[in-house]
């Protein structure tokens, strides 16, 4: 699998390589393009399908985005319940436009990659309920919704793509999305069994196609470099080895898997 990490500066440099094997790619400046508006996604009705078939009864609500920039973020919050005590959040926008594969070795056979949403997990007790029609929501909450808009928004800003085992700094230096979290990065991963509560296939589309999905993982500093240095498959085992799939839900008391800090983000 290729592993990508991302960095802002030129494109024109020679490809660089972690010690762990993945791509660094790096962004001067947003792609250009115009006055465009936000494109909403094609594949709405059957992301809301797929995801009210996986988790079945739950209250859902949207964030629906006012301004875009290119695609048209919306948030779904699917709320949690007395069997399931976790809420599910996604992304609908991020495949309203294919991602750019250029770049990518043999990229007609993966063209399978170019749509793509992304799915985040969070504890019944985030308190998400403050968001619904909050003019300036509080930031200690908010901040995994900004996470996945930035996330999906990424690709159509730089003309790049992003897929399995590619990780995002917030920031360089990286620093933490909010001062009530350690989280200063996030990897992608496919949500496989064991990376969340259920496995989740890639949503077929009415017009044959597909779109993937992505589990964000907000990762500490040293998971981070962990990652750089031994590759992504290799924190997905130490995120794994938490009890449950605690690796994967989105936590300020999540462990630090790196064994570099202690748990809350402190080294």
């Amino acid at each position: 699998m290729k592993l990508f990490a991302w960095l802002r500066t030129k494109r024109e440099c020679p490809p660089e390589r972690t010690p762990g094997g993945s791509t660094v790619l790096r962004h001067a400046q947003a792609q250009n393009m115009g006055d465009m508006e936000g494109q909403a996604s094609p594949y709405y009705e059957e992301l809301e399908t797929f995801f009210n078939s996986a988790f079945p009864g739950r209250e859902t609500c949207v964030w629906h985005e006012i301004v875009s920039d290119r695609v048209h973020i919306d948030i779904y919050r699917m709320a949690p319940t007395p069997q399931q005590p976790y809420s599910v959040l996604y992304t609908v926008g991020m495949s309203a436009l294919p991602m750019s594969l250029k770049g990518v070795p043999h990229a007609k056979r993966y063209g399978y990659l170019q749509r793509a949403e992304l799915v985040a997990y969070l504890p019944a007790d985030w308190p998400l309920e403050q968001l619904q029609g909050a003019d300036t929501p509080a930031e200690e909450v908010d901040w995994p919704v900004r996470l996945l808009k930035g996330l999906a928004r990424m690709p159509h800003r730089y003309d790049t793509w992003l897929g399995a085992g590619h990780s995002v700094p917030n920031g360089e230096p990286m620093r933490p999305y909010d001062v009530s979290t350690g989280f200063s990065g996030a990897v992608l991963y496919l949500p496989d069994e064991g990376n969340g509560p259920q496995g989740l296939l890639p949503v077929p589309t009415k017009d044959g196609g597909q779109v993937m999905l992505y589990v964000v993982v907000p990762v500490y500093p040293g998971e981070m470099e962990y990652k750089l240095e031994k590759g992504a498959d290799a924190l997905e085992e130490r995120l794994r080895a938490l009890p449950g799939w605690q690796g994967f839900l989105i936590s300020n008391d999540r462990p630090d898997t790196s064994c570099k800090g202690k748990g809350d983000g402190e080294t």
